[in-house]
């Protein structure tokens, strides 16, 4: 069986290394529909050995940023010289629908060590488990 992806659904992370007063960030998972659009800018199909294989491009670190503006839908404990930082959306258009993202000036706030690691904590609510692909 494989489990379907929780849309609109969030869940409580904290970094790895932020032990000590940790911002708590809240984020959901990307649909489909949204990985797809992602990986297909992040890198193409190409023949090597005569098997067609993912090359990623260069520019991963911009597939991090978009992963982040897709998934992230607010924090906790996220301040500037004690002043909590207000989290805010924009709409964005999608393969014809407006959708909610983080805003650019939220995004450019947050350390590019704490982006990445945002970023793989999303895109692993849209993956296959490894039992999943064993069915």
């Amino acid at each position: 069986m494989i489990n379907p992806i929780a849309i609109g659904l969030t869940k409580e992370y904290v970094l790895k290394n932020d032990k000590v007063n940790p911002t708590v960030w809240i984020i959901g998972s990307i649909d489909s529909m949204m990985a797809a659009k992602i990986a297909s800018e992040s890198g193409q199909i190409e023949m090597v050995d005569g098997k067609p294989t993912f090359v990623v491009n260069e520019d991963i670190a911009n597939n991090d940023f978009k992963l982040v503006r897709y998934g992230l839908k607010g924090f906790k404990n996220f301040s500037i010289d004690g002043k909590e930082v207000e989290f805010k959306f924009s709409k964005e258009k999608m393969m014809d629908h407006d959708i909610d993202v983080a805003h650019e000036d939220i995004i450019k706030m947050i350390p590019l060590f704490a982006i990445h690691e945002l970023a793989m904590e999303i895109w692993k609510a849209n993956q296959v488990s490894e039992e999943e692909g064993k069915n």
